[in-house]
C-alpha cells in the first residue's frame, strides 16, 4: 500500500476478505442443509455464530474506514488476479491479488474464526 499506513492496510484487507468469508460460509450452510448428517443443528449454529462475528467485525471495519476516508471498489477479476481500486484520503491506488492468495487467506481466516469460536464456547 503506497498511501496508507499499516492500520489502513489491515482495514482494507478485512474489508476485502470478510464479505468473501460470509459468502463461503453461506454456501457451506446450503450444503449442510442437504447433507445426510444425523444432527445438522450444531454445525449450522457454529457457522451462524461465526457469520455473526464476521458481520459485526465488518460493520466496525466499515465505520473505521469512513472515519479514515478509505473506499474500496468491488473486486474486478482479470485472468487469475482480482483487482481492487483503493481510495485513501484523496489518493487512488490499484491493488492486485492472485486468486490463489485470496483463497489461501480465506482458508486461514476461516480457521481463525472457527477455532476462536470453538475456544470461546468452552
Amino acid at each position: 500500500m503506497l498511501y496508507g499506513d499499516e492500520t489502513d492496510r489491515i482495514l482494507v484487507d478485512k474489508y476485502i476478505m470478510y464479505p468473501m468469508l460470509l459468502t463461503i460460509f453461506n454456501r457451506d450452510l446450503k450444503v449442510i442443509a442437504v447433507a445426510p448428517f444425523k444432527l445438522k443443528q450444531p454445525y449450522v449454529t457454529l457457522i451462524e455464530n461465526v457469520m455473526n462475528a464476521i458481520s459485526y467485525e465488518l460493520r466496525d471495519v466499515k465505520k473505521e474506514m469512513m472515519k479514515r476516508k478509505i473506499k474500496v471498489t468491488d473486486g474486478k477479476p482479470v485472468d487469475d488476479i482480482t483487482e481492487y481500486q483503493i481510495f485513501i484520503r484523496g489518493y487512488q491506488e490499484v491493488m492486485r491479488f492472485p486468486n490463489v492468495h485470496l483463497r489461501n487467506k480465506a482458508e486461514l481466516l476461516m480457521k481463525h474464526f472457527l477455532f476462536d469460536t470453538l475456544i470461546e464456547h468452552k
